[in-house]
């Protein structure tokens, strides 16, 4: 049996999308742990007492949320294009300006996720903690670096697949 390239590719792609659905599903999650939250917040001050340290809670969710969310968003190119510019242009020059822009992007990924490393390791080894109920935060840069790594994979495969998104919406 012999495997071709686009039979590489779309397995990758297979891979990717369950990375992809998998962060989504955590970030589902943490929304929803935002949303009891709130409202058990918003229920315990009309009786007298909020829940202590509701902010923090709120504050490490939604990290998770943007982090989880990042990914699908950039697997179903929900993001803003610039139509007007690929409207005037060849199909060609839309493969090439649409590859190197993701190539720059891929660049910039890979940079933000070594940052994201380093100031993890930072924050771990200072023992950097939420104000009020004093609970770890280095774990949100290393989060967020596998959102973008994921959001890295999924460029790449937009890449090797030009015009294509790895998820329907």
């Amino acid at each position: 049996m012999k495997i071709s390239i686009s039979d590489v590719i779309e397995g990758y792609g297979k891979g990717v999308r369950i990375l992809v659905y998998l962060l989504g599903f955590v970030s589902a999650l943490a929304l929803l742990f935002i949303v009891v939250v709130v409202m058990a917040d918003v229920i315990g001050r009309i009786w007298g007492s909020g829940i202590r340290g509701g902010m923090d809670y709120i504050r490490l969710a939604s990290a998770v949320v943007l982090g989880g969310a990042l990914p699908y968003t950039t697997a179903v190119k929900g993001h803003i294009a610039i139509e007007f510019l690929f409207r005037r242009i060849n199909k060609t020059m839309k493969i090439v300006i649409d590859t190197l822009s993701r190539l720059m992007m891929l660049v910039l990924f890979i940079l933000i996720i070594v940052f994201m490393i380093k100031h993890g390791l930072s924050l771990y080894r200072s023992g950097e903690v939420t104000s009020t109920v004093q609970l770890p935060i280095f774990w949100v840069p290393y989060w967020l670096a596998i959102s973008f790594l994921v959001t890295s994979l999924v460029k790449i495969y937009h890449i090797l697949r030009p015009g294509k998104e790895l998820i329907k919406p």
